[in-house]
Protein backbone atom coordinates (compact mmCIF):
# COMPACT_ATOMS: atom_id res chain seq x y z
CA UNK A 1 0.00 0.00 0.00
CA UNK A 2 1.43 3.21 -1.30
CA UNK A 3 1.84 6.05 1.34
CA UNK A 4 0.81 9.17 0.20
CA UNK A 5 2.44 12.45 0.81
CA UNK A 6 0.26 15.45 -0.25
CA UNK A 7 -3.43 16.39 0.32
CA UNK A 8 -5.58 16.00 -2.25
CA UNK A 9 -8.20 18.49 -3.85
CA UNK A 10 -11.87 16.91 -4.58
CA UNK A 11 -14.44 18.19 -6.11
CA UNK A 12 -17.79 16.11 -6.13
CA UNK A 13 -20.34 17.42 -8.94
CA UNK A 14 -24.10 16.74 -8.07
CA UNK A 15 -26.84 16.67 -11.02
CA UNK A 16 -29.20 18.77 -9.16
CA UNK A 17 -28.93 21.87 -6.31
CA UNK A 18 -30.02 19.65 -3.70
CA UNK A 19 -26.63 19.52 -1.38
CA UNK A 20 -27.38 22.57 0.86
CA UNK A 21 -30.96 22.28 1.48
CA UNK A 22 -31.13 21.97 5.55
CA UNK A 23 -31.31 18.23 6.01
CA UNK A 24 -28.80 17.41 3.52
CA UNK A 25 -26.39 19.70 4.96
CA UNK A 26 -26.34 17.89 8.34
CA UNK A 27 -26.71 14.64 6.94
CA UNK A 28 -23.40 15.68 4.60
CA UNK A 29 -21.77 16.90 7.13
CA UNK A 30 -22.19 13.93 9.70
CA UNK A 31 -21.19 11.38 6.54
CA UNK A 32 -17.98 13.38 5.70
CA UNK A 33 -16.97 12.97 9.53
CA UNK A 34 -17.89 9.26 9.64
CA UNK A 35 -16.12 8.59 6.50
CA UNK A 36 -12.97 10.37 7.07
CA UNK A 37 -12.59 9.11 10.58
CA UNK A 38 -13.25 5.14 9.39
CA UNK A 39 -10.73 5.43 6.52
CA UNK A 40 -8.29 7.27 8.22
CA UNK A 41 -8.33 10.33 6.41
CA UNK A 42 -7.39 14.41 7.56
CA UNK A 43 -9.90 16.75 6.29
CA UNK A 44 -8.25 20.33 6.32
CA UNK A 45 -11.51 22.38 4.81
CA UNK A 46 -14.50 21.60 3.23
CA UNK A 47 -17.09 23.69 1.18
CA UNK A 48 -20.92 22.45 0.66
CA UNK A 49 -22.29 24.34 -2.45
CA UNK A 50 -25.86 24.02 -3.93
CA UNK A 51 -24.28 21.18 -6.05
CA UNK A 52 -20.53 20.72 -5.77
CA UNK A 53 -18.07 20.05 -2.30
CA UNK A 54 -14.65 20.95 -2.53
CA UNK A 55 -12.65 18.83 0.08
CA UNK A 56 -9.27 19.74 0.83
CA UNK A 57 -8.01 16.07 2.10
CA UNK A 58 -5.15 14.08 2.99
CA UNK A 59 -5.34 10.20 3.09
CA UNK A 60 -2.66 7.77 4.62
CA UNK A 61 -3.24 5.24 1.36
CA UNK A 62 -5.02 5.44 -2.20
CA UNK A 63 -6.91 2.50 -1.06
CA UNK A 64 -8.25 4.91 1.53
CA UNK A 65 -8.87 7.76 -0.52
CA UNK A 66 -10.37 5.49 -3.01
CA UNK A 67 -12.74 3.83 -0.67
CA UNK A 68 -13.48 6.74 1.24
CA UNK A 69 -14.72 8.41 -1.79
CA UNK A 70 -16.59 5.34 -3.07
CA UNK A 71 -18.62 4.82 0.43
CA UNK A 72 -19.12 8.72 0.78
CA UNK A 73 -20.50 9.27 -2.78
CA UNK A 74 -22.41 6.30 -2.47
CA UNK A 75 -23.96 6.97 1.13
CA UNK A 76 -24.78 10.80 -0.13
CA UNK A 77 -26.87 9.93 -2.92
CA UNK A 78 -28.58 7.00 -1.20
CA UNK A 79 -29.43 8.86 2.01
CA UNK A 80 -30.91 12.03 -0.53
CA UNK A 81 -32.61 10.23 -3.07
CA UNK A 82 -33.77 7.40 -1.23
CA UNK A 83 -32.29 4.95 -3.31
CA UNK A 84 -32.24 1.14 -2.64
CA UNK A 85 -28.65 -0.60 -2.77
CA UNK A 86 -28.54 -3.36 -5.61
CA UNK A 87 -31.61 -1.52 -7.42
CA UNK A 88 -30.17 0.60 -10.72
CA UNK A 89 -31.42 4.37 -10.72
CA UNK A 90 -32.22 5.93 -13.64
CA UNK A 91 -30.18 8.63 -13.57
CA UNK A 92 -27.17 9.32 -11.71
CA UNK A 93 -26.66 11.77 -8.58
CA UNK A 94 -23.37 12.58 -9.38
CA UNK A 95 -22.95 14.25 -12.74
CA UNK A 96 -19.76 12.94 -12.71
CA UNK A 97 -17.08 11.23 -11.27
CA UNK A 98 -15.14 12.71 -8.62
CA UNK A 99 -12.36 15.19 -9.78
CA UNK A 100 -9.39 15.48 -7.92
CA UNK A 101 -5.77 16.71 -8.40
CA UNK A 102 -2.46 16.56 -5.93
CA UNK A 103 -2.17 19.74 -4.02
CA UNK A 104 1.86 20.68 -2.77
CA UNK A 105 2.56 21.73 0.74
CA UNK A 106 3.01 25.78 1.02
CA UNK A 107 1.84 28.15 -1.12
CA UNK A 108 -0.24 25.45 -3.18
CA UNK A 109 -2.23 24.19 0.08
CA UNK A 110 -2.56 27.70 1.30
CA UNK A 111 -4.13 29.24 -1.72
CA UNK A 112 -6.52 26.19 -2.06
CA UNK A 113 -7.70 26.52 1.72
CA UNK A 114 -8.60 30.17 0.79
CA UNK A 115 -10.26 29.13 -2.36
CA UNK A 116 -12.25 26.52 -0.14
CA UNK A 117 -13.05 29.50 1.87
CA UNK A 118 -13.97 31.49 -0.51
CA UNK A 119 -16.68 29.43 -1.55
CA UNK A 120 -17.85 28.66 2.08
CA UNK A 121 -18.23 32.55 1.88
CA UNK A 122 -20.35 32.34 -1.42
CA UNK A 123 -22.42 29.94 -0.97
CA UNK A 124 -23.76 31.60 2.27
CA UNK A 125 -24.47 34.38 0.45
Amino acid sequence: MNNMKHAVHLVLKARLPVLRLKKNKTLISQLLSETAEKFQLKVYNNSLNSNHIHLLVKAKTQKNLHDFLRVLTGQIAQRITGAVRGKKNKVSFWLRPAWKRIVHWGRDFLHLNRYIYQNQLESLG
